[in-house]
């Protein structure tokens, strides 16, 4: 019972890999959140009384790469994250001592009112992307 493959076979195999391939891409970069966030009214009242800055999280840096903060003013900074498209997973900052993983969506960061005036750099996790947190 020697029975021959179709001579067709391995471009039928290499056809469902592709599929499976392309399938798992469609899935990993389809945009949307598997589980929701809880934000809702409870995100807008951690908020109240802050001064909020968004800086966008783009596939080639920071937008905008350098903030001005007034000091003594409750402040906090959204990285907005909007695509998972980029290679820019966290910020770090020595100055500030921070250590912030971006997350898609909002990413607040609460800056320091006791902060003295001056300029803080802050990076992408990889030193590929720079910013600047000017306070005055």
């Amino acid at each position: 019972m020697n029975k021959r493959l179709p001579k067709w076979w391995p471009f039928a195999a290499i056809g469902l890999v592709a599929v499976i391939i392309l399938a798992g891409a469609l899935f990993m970069f389809s945009g949307k959140e598997i589980m929701p966030s809880a934000g809702g009214s409870g995100q807008a009242e951690e908020l109240e009384g802050y001064e909020v800055i968004t800086v966008q999280i783009k596939s080639d840096g920071f937008y905008p790469d350098k903030i001005e903060v007034k000091q003594g003013v409750p402040t906090k900074i959204n990285f907005r994250k909007d695509t998972s498209l980029t290679c820019i997973t966290d910020v770090v900052s020595k100055d500030l001592d921070m250590l912030k993983y971006l997350e898609k969506g909002d990413n607040y960061y609460t800056v320091d009112t006791t902060l003295d005036p001056g300029s803080y750099s802050f990076n992408c996790g990889m030193y590929m992307y720079y910013g600047n947190i000017t306070v005055i």
